[in-house]
């Protein structure tokens, strides 16, 4: 019986190992857990300006965020189960000190928000958003391990809209925070927003590459 741990990209792929189960599950609850910050953060734009419950869906929403960052976090630890060829281990560290970072950010919103020093919520915001980039990375190797480099320009695009968006409107909130430019919060929400929405669209359809043929 051949160790799925020592199989090449092709063949691994066609194996019903545990390997390969982990992997997937670890990829659906990725997906999973970034759907539910999207709607945690899309919720926080609405219930803002929209409803007289600010402080109650205030309270409910990071817990929701909170949810989805554990769900990540559970997703990358599943991922690490990848054999050892596809050279891709290593940079699901970065992406779970990218979900760390964002479960430490949703815990301060949840208990008291003026306990964070704004640079420190800056700087714990850059760690998650570049937690995503390397698990676009981390998929763009299994791609290649698979040998299904066809879709690696999803990846390519993946990574683009990610710094274009996500990393944009962090450097908006600096700008903002240095008082070098007044910018409204809605603005930054509309500019991180498309980001995170791009974000599961991409990767649940990468995901559908790591499925057996037949």
């Amino acid at each position: 019986m051949p160790d799925p741990e020592r199989l090449p990209g092709h063949q691994w792929l066609r194996e019903n190992s545990r390997s390969l189960l982990q992997t997937r599950r670890g990829l659906n609850l990725f997906l999973y857990g970034i759907i539910l910050v999207f709607f945690a953060l899309l919720g926080v734009l609405y219930f803002r300006f929209t409803t007289d419950l600010l402080s109650v869906m205030m309270t409910l929403l990071p817990i929701l965020s909170m949810m989805g960052n554990l769900l990540m976090l559970a997703g990358a630890i599943y991922c690490r189960a990848v054999p050892a060829e596809a050279d891709c281990r290593n940079l699901l560290w970065g992406v779970i000190a990218g979900v760390c970072a964002n479960i430490i950010f949703s815990g301060f919103m949840y208990s008291d928000p003026s306990l964070m020093p704004m640079p420190v919520a800056l700087l714990l915001k850059l760690v998650g958003y570049t937690g995503l980039i390397l698990f676009a990375l981390f998929q763009r190797r299994l791609l290649l391990y698979v040998d299904r480099p066809d879709q690696t320009g999803k990846v390519t695009i993946l990574v683009l809209t990610t710094a274009l968006f996500l990393l944009g409107s962090w450097g908006m909130e600096v700008v903002a925070y240095l008082e070098l430019m007044e910018i409204a919060s809605i603005t930054i929400y509309a500019v991180m927003l498309p980001g995170l929405f791009t974000y599961p669209c991409f990767l649940g359809s990468l995901k559908k590459a790591f499925v057996p043929a037949g």
